[in-house]
């Protein structure tokens, strides 16, 4: 659970345009959610196929590197959508998130996953060059991660 001394802004950002129109449109919330777990979908999808691909699992006529390549402006963009329909869902349930033991673990993993994604993961997949054991472990790290934010999205509204 966070701070007291966040509640001022999680109560501004329930107070804003943005979450008011969510929370009081009736299908507002529904679609941005639904967009938002799309767009999971692709992300964890897309980084499967490509660190499963570390492990060896999948088409052996394409390296992981190359995969990865082929797949990156999915995750990217996909990344975006998150981002893009995770913000109005939390102004709309501001409350709840910041009462929530999930929320601050979830928005945690999202930018270690941005910056593990950015950085591990185009040193040691992309580049090709990479020792087996480091590309495993990135794949590893990336698998736990995304899973582990989808985990602490779920839990939100319970824990």
């Amino acid at each position: 659970m966070l701070s007291e001394s966040f509640r001022p802004y999680f109560e501004w950002c329930g107070n804003t345009w943005l979450g008011a129109t969510v929370r009081d449109t009736v299908w507002a919330f529904p679609l941005i959610e639904t967009l938002h777990l799309l767009a999971l979908a692709v992300l964890l999808g897309t980084a499967l196929i490509v660190n499963l691909r570390v492990f060896g699992l999948g088409q052996r006529f394409v390296s992981a590197g190359q995969i990865a390549r082929q797949l990156e402006p999915w995750m990217l963009a996909s990344i975006a959508a998150l981002i893009a329909s995770g913000i109005p869902m939390a102004f709309s349930e501001p409350i709840k998130c910041f009462e929530s033991y999930s929320f601050p673990i979830k928005m945690g993993l999202i930018l270690i996953g941005i910056a593990s994604q950015l950085t591990i993961q185009r040193r040691w997949i992309l580049s090709g060059d990479a020792s087996a054991g480091k590309a495993k472990l990135a794949a590893a790290l990336s698998i736990a991660i995304w899973t582990a934010v989808g985990a602490a999205g779920k839990g939100i509204p319970y824990v």
